[in-house]
C-alpha cells in the first residue's frame, strides 16, 4: 500500500559529535532510550573546527538542534531538556527530592571524571614525554582515581541505584567506555568490580550498542 502523497515529513532533531566523546554519547544513548529520532552530524571539534564553533562558541560538543531550529549546548541542559520531554514518568532524572539529589550527584562525578579524562588524554596527546607536565598529569590521576572510588563503593547492582536505571548509569557507562579507549590503565576491572559489571550490563542495550563510535570517530594525530 503507498502511504498518502501529502503525507507529513517528521522533523527530527540533529545531534552534532562524534560518539568517540562521552558526552556526545550519553546524549545518544539518552535519545535512544526515550526513543526520540534523532539525526547526526558528526562533526569534529578539529577537523571542523569552524563548523562547530558557528554553533557553540566554545567549540564544544554535544550541540542537539531541536526540530525548530533552537540549538543547545552542554550534555548536562540538553538532558535536561529531553527528560522534560519525555515525562516524569520515563525521566531518567527523577524530578524533586533526595532521589533526585543522589542521581545527580553520582551523574556529576561521573562526568567530572570524564572530563579528567580527555584533560589526561589531550596532556599526553599534545606534549612528547619530555614536555609532559607530569605534576598536572599526576594530579589528574589523582582525581580520577578517588572519584572512582567513590562510585565503585557507591554502586549498586544490576543498576547504579539497584532496581532501576537512572541518568547514573547511562553517564556512569559512557564514562567507563571512553575511559577503556583513552586511558585504560585508570580501569582495572579487578579493582572496579562493580562499575565494571554495570558498563558490561549497559553496553548490551540496543540504547548502547546504536551509539557506539565509529573507526572514523576518533582524534587526529599531533601531525594533523
Amino acid at each position: 500500500m503507498r502511504p498518502p502523497r501529502n503525507r507529513a515529513i517528521i522533523p527530527s532533531m540533529i545531534l552534532v559529535g562524534q560518539y568517540d566523546s562521552p558526552f556526545v554519547r550519553r546524549v545518544a544513548v539518552t535519545l535512544n532510550h526515550y526513543h526520540m529520532p534523532f539525526t547526526r552530524n558528526p562533526l569534529s571539534i578539529f577537523r571542523n573546527a569552524a563548523e562547530v564553533q558557528k554553533l557553540n562558541p566554545l567549540l564544544r560538543v554535544p550541540v542537539l538542534i531541536l526540530e525548530g531550529g533552537e540549538t543547545l549546548i552542554d550534555s548536562h541542559a540538553i538532558i535536561d531538556h529531553l527528560d522534560e520531554m519525555a515525562g516524569p514518568a520515563r525521566a531518567l532524572t527523577p524530578r524533586h527530592g533526595p532521589e533526585r539529589r543522589h542521581v545527580l550527584n553520582a551523574v556529576y562525578l561521573a562526568a567530572g571524571i570524564a572530563e579528567k579524562v580527555v584533560q589526561t588524554f589531550f596532556e599526553r596527546h599534545n606534549h612528547p614525554d619530555k614536555m609532559l607536565a607530569k605534576d598536572w598529569e599526576k594530579r589528574l590521576l589523582s582525581q580520577i582515581n578517588t572519584s572512582l572510588e567513590k562510585l565503585e563503593h557507591d554502586c549498586g547492582t544490576p543498576w547504579f541505584f539497584d532496581n532501576k536505571m537512572t541518568q547514573a548509569d547511562v553517564t556512569t557507562a559512557c564514562m567507563i567506555m571512553h575511559m577503556k579507549l583513552r586511558v585504560p590503565e585508570c580501569f582495572p576491572a579487578t579493582k572496579y568490580p562493580k562499575l565494571h559489571a554495570l558498563a558490561l550490563h549497559c553496553e548490551m542495550l540496543e540504547a548502547f550498542a546504536e551509539a557506539r563510535p565509529g573507526p572514523d570517530e576518533t582524534v587526529p594525530s599531533r601531525k594533523s
